[in-house]
């Protein structure tokens, strides 16, 4: 859910931290990839009872003692009167990723009535993990095994997605309200939203029936994380609360209900093919969050709950991180599995990359990527070094309870000397909200590529064609060196003939040639250059081939061959696209010696 704290903000006020130019971004190396062609979970992993023993914090974790001085001892008795089970498995080469699920056995006789599930599947012709919670007090996800590195880029391929939102139209769909079942209530018990918030009595000892709703009024919604970067190792699924203090980036859906909506406009989202924004409520609810975690508010005050400040970054703001629930984009479910959606994050020396692929509602096919520096005008991304280098304690703070039923200070929680190294998350991290499905395939962890560096010998060279189809998609954009800049960067041509001409200037070993065709570009990946030839050329005249691919259908191909002496490189387009559309598209040309 959002709360969105502004720490000294006024309130009503909006306040943009201004977007930061993406420093050179490293050169990337995969280090692992996982396609889920292969069954998961042979040694059919057990589910163990939780006991608490070793908390994540002692703050909002499941037993937190922030619930038990806001609540009482009432809530102690409504904690205790359920178990909570966890299974973990390990998936992939090395074993580099691991399933984490959690479940509730609401009557304690050891039975869980409604479990989670991760397994494998076939989904729109390709294998994938299949991500199922039947019930709002379970939880699913995939996180590493091992920590991050200091500088790493994660990425995966979103299949299908059904945890709320419209469907054709309307939030009540499949026998479901906004992807909740309908037997039965379904409420936060036993981590609300606080004592004095809305939507209950606020006493704890009321049944779990009364209390707040996630299915419909002020606290309806539904949602899933994308991709999340949280603070600390081994994260497992915990209740909401938790996790508004211990994310650090992340890309999220928020699906409302209108009950929370009321007559307010529930948010904005962004359209990037014009960069205006829309009302929430004029949406399909199937929200793109792109967001940073800023400083929390020290003193939430009685009833409150802690939790850091949130900012958005959107087209519509430059890539400002902006304190306001603003939406990069909206997704279109029922376009799965026949197209899907990629979701990656970037850390780099600098700061946090955050990067959403597909075919978006109202904007189309495009990329959305958004840098932010770790610290812009003094706001930091909460818990940002993953060293202890670097930081000298200056946003360190003592985070204070005041309740009625206790008061407790937790010192220092960002001192100097501390170090938070960076967990991923993907996939439904609340147990006491959210409910549905998705799938998901090709989750890959890239890390810097350190070998040293090589030329791009056609990086800026002079590129003729057999025309463009538009004045912005000139020859020129295929060697400028880049391929996300929006999808007039790149070569783009109709006609009968279609080529692309690249003058190095003079005579160079050319041994390898790198093509980022339509889908590296963030247009469909249907117009990948299907049949193409590669020759090369001393004098522009006479021609060696050097090349032939046919049936292509992948984003970006690279052909090495025995290096030749060349001063011209020519790409001669056969059939442009993988469907009925005439235009080819390269979006950058890269030749390299070896």
């Amino acid at each position: 859910m959002r709360r969105l704290l502004t720490g000294v903000l006024v309130a009503g006020s909006l306040i943009a931290i201004p977007a930061t130019p993406a420093a050179a971004a490293p050169t990337w190396r995969l280090l692992y990839s996982e396609n889920f062609a292969q069954p998961i979970n042979t040694g059919n992993a057990p589910w163990v009872r939780e006991t608490y023993a070793n908390p994540f914090d002692t703050i909002t974790d499941d037993a937190g003692q922030w619930y038990r001085n806001d609540y009482g001892p009432a809530w102690t008795t409504q904690f205790n009167s359920f178990d909570t089970y966890r299974k973990e498995f390990t998936v992939g080469q090395n074993g580099w990723l691991t399933a984490s699920l959690s479940a509730r056995d609401f009557n304690k006789d050891g039975v869980l009535e409604a479990p989670p599930s991760i397994t494998t599947g076939t989904v729109g012709g390709s294998s994938a993990a299949v991500l199922n919670v039947p019930e709002s007090t379970g939880g699913a996800i995939f996180r590493p095994t091992q920590a991050l590195p200091d500088q790493y880029r994660i990425e995966y391929k979103l299949k299908t997605i059904d945890f709320g939102g419209k469907r054709n139209g309307t939030i009540n769909y499949g026998g479901r309200v906004n992807g909740y079942g309908t037997a039965g209530c379904k409420t936060q018990h036993p981590w609300g939203e606080g004592s004095n918030s809305p939507g209950w009595s606020g006493n704890a000892a009321v049944p779990y029936c009364e209390w707040q709703d996630v299915r419909a009024g002020p606290y309806g919604y539904n949602g899933f994380h994308f991709l999340s970067i949280v603070d600390f190792a081994n994260p497992a699924p915990r209740n909401n609360h938790f996790w508004h203090y211990h994310r650090k980036v992340l890309m999220d859906s928020f699906s409302q209900h209108p009950d929370r909506v009321g007559s307010g406009t529930g948010g904005r989202v962004c359209n990037a093919a014009n960069n205006t924004y829309y009302n929430y409520r004029d949406g399909n609810f199937n929200t793109v969050n792109m967001w940073i975690s800023g400083m929390p508010n020290w003193n939430p005050g009685a009833g409150g709950l802690p939790g850091n400040s949130q900012w958005f970054m959107t087209s519509c703001s430059g890539g400002a991180a902006e304190n306001q629930l603003s939406s990069a984009g909206e997704l279109q479910p029922e376009l799965m599995p026949n197209e899907y959606y990629t979701f990656a994050i970037e850390r780099d020396a600098t700061g946090y990359t955050l990067e959403a692929t597909g075919n978006f509602a109202r904007s189309g096919q495009r990329t959305l990527r958004f840098h932010r520096d770790f610290v812009v005008n003094n706001v930091p991304i909460w818990h940002y070094n993953t060293t202890a280098a670097g930081y000298n304690g200056q946003f360190n703070g003592n985070l204070v309870q005041n309740d009625d039923f206790g008061s407790t200070t937790w010192p220092n929680q960002w001192p100097s000397g501390s170090a938070y190294p960076d967990s991923f998350v993907i996939g439904d991290l609340y147990t006491n909200v959210y409910e549905g499905s998705a799938s998901l395939t090709d989750i890959k962890l890239f890390v810097p590529d350190t070998t040293p560096p090589v030329t791009n010998l056609a990086l800026n060279k002079p590129a003729t064609a057999s025309s463009q189809c538009a004045a912005a998609e000139a020859p020129a954009k295929a060697v400028n060196g880049s391929w996300t800049g929006g999808l007039s960067d790149k070569w783009c041509a109709l006609g009968a003939s279609k080529w692309l001409r690249v003058d190095l200037g003079s005579n160079q070993q050319v041994g390898r040639v790198v093509l980022r065709h339509s889908g590296a570009g963030g247009e469909k990946t249907s117009w990948n250059t299907k049949d193409f030839d590669l020759q090369t050329s001393l004098d522009g005249n006479t021609w060696t081939t050097v090349a032939q691919v046919r049936n292509n259908t992948a984003s970006t191909t690279t052909h090495t061959f025995t290096p030749v002496t060349a001063r011209h490189l020519r790409l001669n387009v056969i059939t442009p696209t993988n469907d009925s559309d005439t235009a080819a598209r390269i979006f950058e040309l890269e030749a390299y010696s070896s």
